[in-house]
């Protein structure tokens, strides 16, 4: 059985994903492709589409963005067959054919809803019959997902989406809300004692997980400055990713609390097990996996769209505390360790929304229906 993984460049989270999925499916023994689906047909429009994302998100006004976002995401139908959207799609839909032709996929999996629209192209064609499913990343149906309705499933993180995706014109009886497909060691549990003993911090410290968003970006050294000021005795993890600069300023600055400065790790679900929250951008991927941990949340400086509308999602369901201008970082800490009760009760509620193996569900689910196509086709 062959699967094919299709992703976008914006940002890191759909790769993330992508790389989720693809290793349930190999472990699996299922033979896995990975592919940015834009990369494959036209290099210098995906290159041209990654930059052009990471630059409006660090540096378009945030009021531009969340109007132009809120504008999309208010369509419900398709565009028309000469738009172009559509004329778009088909010229990547027909290139891409190719591929898939020569690899001939029994299953093909969308992390992104560009590649979800190029696939459903190819279906709706009937250029391949393969077992086809798109995975919305956010906890929010972001625009253009009213494009793809000749794919065979919509993944969601929740089955609180079914509205949003009714809204959009799509059926609802394709919907799987498995959650979004993370790695599988954010769905198993290390004892806080020992993960704090592994990570050389004081085990009897309240602890708290600052982490910025996978471009580094989101104001972490302000955040820092607001917690060293906290009268609170507590420990900070912060983990500054792939911003090198970041890294290089905090690790000059003075403290007067304990902070340990992190760069680029790969045992952030470690570090989860260790703290009692995290403070974080309220990005789809790093918001399930503290889910699937328990681990309550304070969301900060959000991108203007999907991540405004995650914050909402959790702020609305009682899930994370949500800092603004006039309910502070500094405050909302403070307020979450005041009443040591309160993290008992987000943890509780936390519960009812946590999906835990999301990626196992969602690769035995379509490894199930692959076979029972070829068992009808024989």
């Amino acid at each position: 059985m062959k699967a094919l993984i299709l992703s976008i460049s914006t940002g890191q989270g759909h790769h993330a994903v992508g790389a989720a999925i693809a290793n349930t499916f190999e472990s699996m023994g299922v033979s896995c492709t990975t592919m940015d689906a834009y990369e494959y047909v036209d290099p210098k429009l995906s290159k041209l589409l990654s930059k052009g994302y990471l630059i409006s998100a660090a540096h378009a006004p945030r009021w531009l963005s969340s109007r132009a976002y809120n504008a999309l995401v208010k369509k419900t139908s398709p565009s028309g067959k000469l738009s172009v959207q559509q004329l778009t799609s088909r010229y990547f839909a027909w290139d891409l054919n190719k591929f898939v032709q020569k690899d001939k996929p029994d299953i093909i999996v969308c992390t992104h809803v560009l590649s979800s629209i190029i696939v459903s192209v190819m279906r709706a064609h009937a250029w391949t019959d393969a077992i086809t499913a798109g995975v919305v990343t956010d906890f929010t149906v972001h625009p253009l997902w009213e494009e793809t309705r000749d794919i065979d499933y919509y993944v969601t993180p929740s089955e609180l989406l079914d509205f949003q995706m009714a809204r959009k014109g799509l059926d609802i009886c394709k919907i799987l809300p498995f959650g979004i497909p993370i790695k599988p060691q954010f769905s198993r549990k290390t004892d806080c004692d020992e993960a704090r003993r592994s990570l050389g911090l004081d085990a009897g410290l309240p602890t708290v997980l600052l982490i910025s968003g996978s471009m580094g970006h989101g104001g972490i050294d302000v955040s820092t400055e607001r917690l060293d000021a906290l009268s609170l005795d507590m420990q900070i993890m912060v983990v500054c990713g792939n911003n090198k600069e970041m890294y290089r300023k905090l690790k000059r600055k003075k403290f007067k609390k304990r902070f340990d400065i992190y760069g680029y790790v790969d045992y952030v679900d470690l570090m989860m097990d260790a703290a009692d929250c995290i403070i974080t951008k309220p990005g789809g991927i790093t918001s399930s996996e503290a889910l699937a941990k328990g681990l309550p949340m304070i969301m900060i400086n959000p991108i203007p769209g999907h991540e405004t509308r995650n914050a909402e999602f959790m702020l609305n369901n009682g899930i994370a505390l949500y800092a603004t201008n006039s309910f502070p970082l500094e405050e909302a800490v403070f307020s979450l360790f005041k009443h040591p009760d309160r993290l008992e009760d987000l943890r509780a509620t936390i519960g009812l929304y946590a999906k835990k193996d999301a990626s196992r569900r969602l690769c035995e689910f379509l490894a199930q229906k692959a076979e029972d196509r070829t068992a009808a086709v024989n």
